[in-house]
């Protein structure tokens, strides 16, 4: 169970950062959507 809220709560790290990124222009959506996936991937091989 606490490796599952670890990882939850990585992922939403994550996504604000990305978010953050995309909004300041320094990424485009589909950027974004790439390294969102790479991230799940990893985090599913942890």
């Amino acid at each position: 169970m606490e490796k599952e809220t670890l990882i939850r709560y990585e992922f939403h790290l994550c996504r604000k950062f990305l978010d953050k990124m995309l909004d300041e222009n320094l990424i485009t959506e589909s950027q974004r959507r790439k390294i969102e996936k790479a991230v799940i991937k990893r985090l599913a091989e942890v």
